[in-house]
């Protein structure tokens, strides 16, 4: 009887329909939850990119991102930061390969020359990098050529000044500046003074002062800074200094500059033969030979009758030389042009001639004076025509004479081959023409 009634409760009880389940809110129903048995736990939410709002304390896996860096918190609303972890995920700082340090800032300091442009997009930080042009040179300013251009507008004609662009900040040894000046030099003590940086002394290449028709108005001259004074370089940029090709001798007369002050320039020739035909296959040196130490060129290239052929020989081998002397004019002024003629038996061959020069106004004529090595002359190395024989000539424009080398003085004069072991076994020069320029 016990039995059978507890059979019939069970039975009721199966009968019965299931209550709904029951959820536990673990804010305020429990006091801790320990998941550590639990088979996984999810504890917070995961996208592939950050929301575009958030809330208060929200925490949030960016899928998305490296890990170390794909946690965001939300400490204000709509704002997410990132959450490291600390140092121990800090990244490690390289300089070339080789570690410096670990940190959880990077500093990023632009060098000289260069600026930098930081971008927070949210997800990722921009860093572009990108030349400072006020300071490194770009193909644009090279091209605008302002860097080096130095107009002058001072309305003096010894103390010049002129700017550039941008302003210049200090002087450099070494510096080289394309000056335009406004006015025609008085000569004498002449000073440049470059963006009020201060009056420095403006002289000749070779340490003199220029003269009354050295600095030439709208011309454009070449000017470097050895640290103390400027220098004009040889002739301008325009027209002066130029070497090499045959050329065209200038005419006895010119004028330039005619849209202003008018500059005539006169121009007289030296002509010199080194040699001469003594016989029909006798040729006798004109110039004097070298002293007993040094190597001389030799007389050759006599062949017929009645015709002068002879030249100078000189030699692949050693530097043959030879010399002679010649008063300048008593009116010396301006620059000088040269012009060598020569014959090679070798076609296309290689040689280098150069002519080195020393004055003295004392009346001594000197045979063996103390050279300096090509001082005047040195169009560096040439080449002979493509066929032997064939009659050829190098020159050399706008040369500015030597130191002592003013008007009335003794010039001598040595031509040189300095090229040992040239591929033109020899250079026969069989006349030599100097241009002597006098501004008018």
């Amino acid at each position: 009887m016990f039995c059978l009634r507890n059979l019939r409760f069970a039975v009721g009880l199966m009968t019965l329909p299931l209550a709904a389940q029951t959820q536990v809110d673990l804010h305020s129903q429990s006091k801790g939850v320990d998941f550590q048995n639990a088979p996984y736990t999810r504890p917070i939410r995961t996208a592939t990119v950050l929301p575009a709002t958030c809330t208060v304390s929200e925490l949030i896996l960016v899928t998305s991102a490296p890990p170390g860096a794909n946690i965001y918190a939300c400490l204000s609303a709509n704002t997410w930061v990132p959450e490291t972890g600390g140092t121990a995920q800090s990244p490690t700082i390289q300089n070339g390969g080789v570690s410096v340090a670990a940190r959880g800032t990077e500093n990023f300091v632009p060098g000289a020359g260069l600026t930098n442009a930081i971008t927070d997009l949210g997800t990722r930080i921009n860093i572009q990098q990108s030349v400072d042009s006020s300071i490194v040179v770009t193909q644009a300013s090279l091209q605008a050529g302002q860097a080096q251009f130095c107009p002058s507008a001072s309305g003096s004609s010894a103390t010049y000044t002129c700017s550039v662009t941008p302003a210049l900040t200090s002087y450099t040894p070494g510096m080289i500046l394309h000056w335009k000046p406004d006015l025609n030099g008085a000569g004498g003590a002449t000073t440049l003074n470059v963006d009020l940086l201060g009056a420095v002394p403006l002289i000749r290449q070779d340490g003199t002062n220029p003269g009354n028709s050295d600095i030439v108005a709208g011309e454009l001259y070449q000017v470097w800074y050895d640290g103390t004074v400027f220098r004009l370089l040889s002739g301008t940029v325009t027209s002066g200094g130029s070497s090499g090709g045959s050329g065209l001798l200038p005419g006895l007369i010119t004028a330039t500059n005619a849209g202003g002050q008018t500059v005539i320039v006169a121009s007289g020739e030296w002509h010199s033969m080194p040699a001469f035909c003594s016989g029909a296959s006798t040729a006798t040196l004109v110039w004097n030979t070298p002293p007993a130490a040094a190597t001389p060129a030799t007389a050759g290239g006599c062949q017929g009758s009645n015709v002068n052929e002879a030249g100078a020989v000189f030699a692949n081998t050693g530097t043959p030389s030879l010399q002679t002397s010649f008063a300048l004019p008593q009116a010396l002024t301006g620059n000088a042009d040269v012009y060598i003629h020569y014959l090679s038996g070798t076609a296309s061959g290689t040689f280098a001639l150069a002519m080195d020069l020393v004055c003295s106004q004392s009346g001594v004529d000197n045979e063996d004076p103390a050279f300096s090595a090509n001082n005047f002359f040195a169009p560096g190395p040439s080449i002979a025509p493509p066929s032997a024989g064939t009659l050829g000539v190098i020159s050399a424009t706008g040369l500015r004479w030597p130191t002592g080398c003013t008007g009335g003085s003794r010039a001598h004069l040595r031509l040189i081959r300095t090229d040992s072991g040239g591929t033109a076994q020899s250079i026969s020069v069989p006349e030599v023409v100097i241009v002597l320029r006098r501004m008018l």
